[in-house]
Order: structure tokens, then C-alpha cells, then sequence
């Protein structure tokens, strides 16, 4: 049972980049349970088909449209379509990413950009068309997916780590920018996920180094991004919410009792 009204998305549009897998998908699922109407977005055509099947087999009116987010071009047709499918767009959740685990020494400068430029090119990107088709005009929301580790240092995470302090930082100045327009930008920073491409293969390469993980769940960060994109949260902009169980905070030398 949710938390959340049925009707709390009614009349809304929603656009979630790397919509058809992992988190994406959990957000898109949530936010077409609470009445929204769902743009997915992928660079895989096949993907986006059977996650919009998926959905639509639940009653979410769901469209899927590629997209290479690295490509400003490709962002403004996928606005475009959103634009021209539903006439408006309420809500960009920034959730598509690439990422794999590489300590510094064996990263490529190829691979340390390609990341960049998906993580934080493509958000920026998305935001930016979105920006300038629709929310200057309209007001609206934006949910960025972080990484609770943008702020320290992580182990064969450096590459996705800057992209995601990146992230960080121009959450907080769209927000302080747009504040006057109506609109408001915020972040969330998952942390281990179960049953993500991403946590599997960072697992894998942990393996031996004694790390522990306590995993959440998709939905756990679909609700987050619910709250903060609904009226709950009308004044809350510039912020970025962990969902990590606590992560963040260094536990190796407090007491266990």
C-alpha cells in the first residue's frame, strides 16, 4: 500500500531519463500509480518497449522515446515529443547514468569522460532543454540522481564520484537561479540499491576489500522522488537527500553494543 494518495500525480507529466530499467523504472512505475502520465527515456529501443508495455498493462499511460542524453540535439526531440505526446511537463527526474567500477590507475581518460558525460553532461543537458521548452515559462520540478559518495572519496568510483559532485553542485545553482520562475530543483543520492546493475558490479569488484552493504530497494528512492516533485515539498529546492541508511555517516570506530 503507498503512502501517498492515489490522485497525488493527477494532471501531471512526468519525464524520467533511463526510465526502463533499475531506479528509472521503479520511479516511472510510482509516479503512473499516482495518476501521472510517464515519458521513459532510453538509448534502447527494446527496453523502452517492455517497460511502457509493462506499465501500460497496469493502466499508466506511459510513452517511451530514445534518447542519447549526451547528444543536446536528441534531449530537444525528447522534450519535443513529451511536448507535442502531452502538451506540457511538470515534473524531469535526471535518473540515466553510466557507470563501472574502476580503480584510478587502470581508468581510462575515455572511460573517466564517458561517465562524465553521461552523468553530468546528459543531466545538464536534459535540464537545460527542458529549461528553455517548457519550465521558464511554466515553473516546475526537477529530481537529480546523485550518489551519496559525490562528497568523499570511494574506492573504483572516482570517475562517476566527480559526475556526481557535479551533479551536486548545479542542483544547487539551477535551484538558487530558479527559485523566482517557480521552479524548483532538488536531488536524491541512493545508496546500495539490491537488484541494480550498478550495485552488482560494484559488489563484485569489493569483494575481499570486507565491505558491507545494507541495500535498499528501488521504491525506496521512487517515494523520495515522489515527495520532493509533489506540492508536500513546495518549499524545498537546493537540497540533496540521501536514501543510503546512513552510509554517509563513518561507523568503523563507534562502539557496537
Amino acid at each position: 500500500m503507498s503512502i501517498f494518495t492515489a490522485n497525488l500525480m493527477d494532471d501531471k507529466v512526468v519525464l524520467v531519463t533511463g526510465g526502463g530499467t533499475g531506479i528509472g523504472k521503479g520511479i516511472a512505475k510510482l509516479f503512473g500509480q499516482h495518476g501521472a502520465k510517464v515519458v521513459i527515456a532510453s538509448r534502447k529501443q527494446d527496453v523502452l518497449d517492455a517497460t511502457a508495455a509493462e506499465l501500460q498493462a497496469e493502466n499508466i499511460d506511459c510513452a517511451g522515446c530514445v534518447c542519447d542524453i549526451r547528444d543536446y540535439s536528441s534531449v530537444e526531440a525528447l522534450i519535443k515529443f513529451v511536448l507535442q505526446r502531452y502538451g506540457q511537463l511538470d515534473v524531469v527526474v535526471n535518473n540515466a547514468a553510466g557507470n563501472f567500477p574502476a580503480s584510478v590507475d587502470q581508468l581510462s581518460a575515455n572511460g573517466f569522460r564517458t561517465v562524465v558525460d553521461i552523468d553530468l553532461n546528459g543531466t545538464f543537458n536534459v535540464t537545460k532543454a527542458a529549461f528553455e521548452h517548457y519550465l521558464k515559462a511554466n515553473g516546475g520540478a526537477v529530481v537529480n540522481i546523485t550518489a551519496p559518495f559525490a562528497g568523499w572519496g570511494v574506492a573504483y568510483q572516482a570517475h562517476a564520484a566527480a559526475a556526481k559532485a557535479g551533479i551536486d553542485s548545479l542542483t544547487r545553482s539551477c535551484a538558487v537561479e530558479w527559485q523566482p520562475l517557480g521552479i524548483r530543483v532538488n536531488a536524491v543520492a541512493p545508496g546500495s540499491v539490491a537488484a541494480t546493475e550498478g550495485t552488482a558490479r560494484l559488489s563484485e569488484a569489493l569483494v575481499g576489500e570486507g565491505a558491507q552493504t545494507l541495500d535498499c530497494e528501488a521504491e525506496d528512492i521512487a517515494n523520495t522522488v515522489l515527495f520532493l516533485a509533489s506540492d508536500a515539498a513546495k518549499f524545498i529546492s537546493g537540497e540533496i537527500i540521501r536514501v543510503d541508511s546512513a552510509s554517509g555517516v563513518d561507523m568503523l570506530h563507534m562502539p557496537v553494543h
